[in-house]
């Protein structure tokens, strides 16, 4: 029997088209995969960065607490350390410790003896005119501001004394581990 050649009349895609067609598919492939990692990795790389706009120190008159002027001395004099603060990272920032010249703020608080009378003293540091326990930790979302309201009595705490002419470090220190210093000086 004899071969017949069957031809048939079927048209395929050329070699070319079929190439043009499956590097355009590999190429919206890989964009797709590189937003998608780009996205996952954005997730995971957010990160907090505090920046103090602005920090200065004022004379004031104080009242501590349980005690009046009076009980004091007649001239109860402190600072106010205003400093504001601006989160211009991408995750939201939690102020959990505030620290002057390296020791935390609730260590000034209490009893102490006045470095001129020697008499006994009730002084705190007060932040936003509270104790720092009452106040702290505080979160600043990002893009947002914070004003920390500091008030640093004049008194001998173990030894040091805050005074006129005196640089006073301020630093803000975070719950993911970051500390962020200004230092004021006392008019």
């Amino acid at each position: 029997m004899p071969r017949r050649s069957v031809i048939r009349d079927e048209k395929a895609v050329s070699p070319v088209i079929a190439t043009i067609i499956i590097v355009a598919v590999a190429i919206v492939m890989s964009i797709a995969v590189a937003y998608w990692v780009l996205g996952l990795a954005g997730t995971f790389t957010r990160y907090e960065k505090l920046e103090i706009v602005s920090a200065y120190a004022e004379g004031s008159s104080l009242k501590y607490r349980n005690a009046t002027l009076s009980d004091v001395y007649n001239n109860v004099t402190g600072w106010n350390v205003t400093a504001k603060l601006r989160n211009t990272g991408s995750a939201t920032a939690t102020v959990n410790l505030i620290l002057i010249n390296g020791k935390p703020a609730d260590i000034f608080n209490g009893t102490t003896t006045d470095i001129n009378s020697r008499k006994t003293v009730y002084a705190w540091v007060l932040i936003n005119g509270k104790l720092p326990n009452e106040v702290l930790p505080v979160t600043i979302e990002p893009g947002k501001e914070y004003t920390f309201k500091i008030t640093i009595p004049r008194a001998d705490f173990d030894g040091t004394a805050f005074t006129p002419g005196m640089a006073v470090e301020i630093t803000f220190h975070t719950a993911a581990g970051s500390d962020y210093p200004k230092v004021v000086v006392l008019p």
